[in-house]
């Protein structure tokens, strides 16, 4: 092969690819957008996000706790984390301090808990639901200084609805939870 046949080549090429119609240059260019676009898009979607961490205090001290389940908005397709459950020392009398995140906060939600009456009797109980925007924070304390907390568990409610004859309730979408250690 001679030298000038080496730079005839590239010449050649450059040649075939000027005679590709632009039509087919932007088909292609489209194309490899519209798969970065879903790829994009699955990578977005797949799975529900974690709406962050929740702050529990108590007694001097405070824990932050990851969701223990999440799911997305409609309830479908839920996250298991049974690890993310945290301890603190809840001596009877003590009560808990709850903090949400922005996630949580922009949502419904509420506080359930389980605690030991003065006869050893375990019970349980739930906050109010906090509206959307309302609140970042939830005070816990037990009407009865004898009482000891066993469990606090942060409840975000999600959009999937179960209609009954006593009304309208949500599934609970994410969860966090303190148990007394």
């Amino acid at each position: 092969m001679t030298s000038s046949d080496q730079q005839s080549r590239p010449a050649g090429l450059r040649a075939r690819l000027r005679r590709v119609p632009r039509s087919v240059w932007l088909a292609v260019v489209a194309g490899v957008v519209v798969v970065a676009a879903v790829v994009v898009v699955l990578v977005a979607t797949s799975g529900p996000g974690s709406p962050g961490a929740v702050t529990f205090a108590a007694g001097g001290q405070s824990r932050t706790a990851e969701p223990t389940v999440y799911c997305d908005v409609q309830v479908t397709d839920c996250e298991n984390e049974p690890t993310a459950v945290v301890a603190l020392p809840l001596p009877p009398g003590s009560a808990v301090d709850v903090t949400v995140p922005d996630a949580v906060r922009a949502t419904p939600w509420q506080v359930a808990f389980a605690y030991v009456d003065e006869t050893g009797t375990q019970q349980s109980g739930r906050s109010q639901i906090f509206a959307p925007g309302a609140a970042g924070g939830f005070r816990l304390a037990l009407p009865d200084p004898r009482w000891r907390l066993q469990r606090v568990e942060v409840q975000q409610f999600g959009a999937s609805e179960t209609v009954t004859p006593q009304g309208s309730l949500f599934s609970t979408r994410s969860t966090w939870v303190l148990v007394s250690g």
